[in-house]
């Protein structure tokens, strides 16, 4: 449906083939232009492997939870403040919706796509529910168990295998690694305006699909990137 050209893998990848934990990718909190790990098991949470000893997760406040903080320490997972579910720090429960996109389509300098390519637009009018036709949820598609995914030929494009791997996320609380093998999360970089959240394409292994969710952005989610129309 034109809805734009996206990578064959997830960010951080060194696979697109199903099965392959190669192909699971990193983990990002949104607007943070820094990875976390993945997992080293396609059907475990395990963080991979590392030369770097990572440090503990910090609660947000008006000293951790600013971009300031988060470009300093990269490696620091900054989990959620009470109230707007956010590792980034307003004290109110307002938040700021610019830190991936500055407008519906342009991207910013904190976007962690490479050049040439964006976190792309998610909700009603995203990537996912413009390729799907809609943006109502799905059940019933097929999850490969074998390679714990799915496989979004014939939806996502006309390629014989259109890979989404379940890769889990990290969760908002701790930064720890959870429902890998289970679900995949996937970030876009629309914030949703009627919520303090951002919009995400899910997936499960009871055949579910949600092509424009809203997630809470303290969350660490796979990225898929988007190519640049211009």
């Amino acid at each position: 449906n034109n809805a734009g050209t996206m990578m064959d893998r997830n960010l951080g990848a060194t696979s697109a083939t199903p099965g392959n934990v190669g192909a699971l990718g990193l983990l990002y909190q949104w607007g943070r232009k820094d990875p976390f790990l993945g997992s080293s098991s396609i059907s475990s949470d395990t963080d991979a492997k590392s030369t770097l000893t990572w440090p503990f997760a910090v609660s947000s406040d008006s000293s951790n939870g600013t971009i300031e903080y988060a470009i300093e320490n990269p490696t620091t997972f900054i989990t959620n403040i009470d109230g707007n579910y956010d590792w980034y720090y307003t004290g109110s429960l307002s938040t700021d919706n610019t830190r991936w996109t500055t407008s519906e389509s342009t991207k910013s300098i904190y976007d962690p796509c490479p050049a040439g390519w964006r976190v792309p637009d998610g909700g009603s009018n995203g990537v996912w529910s413009k390729a799907l036709g809609s943006s109502l949820y799905i059940t019933d598609y097929p999850y490969d168990s074998t390679n714990e995914g799915m496989n979004f030929s014939g939806k996502f494009g006309s390629a014989s295998t259109i890979w989404y791997p379940a890769s889990g996320w990290r969760f908002l609380l701790d930064g720890s690694l959870d429902y890998g093998g289970i679900c995949g999360y996937y970030w876009s970089a629309s914030p949703n305006s009627d919520s303090d959240s951002a919009y995400s394409m899910d997936f499960g292994n009871n055949g579910s699909v949600s092509p424009s969710p809203s997630g809470r952005r303290a969350f660490g989610l796979s990225v898929r990137c988007l190519k640049e129309s211009k």
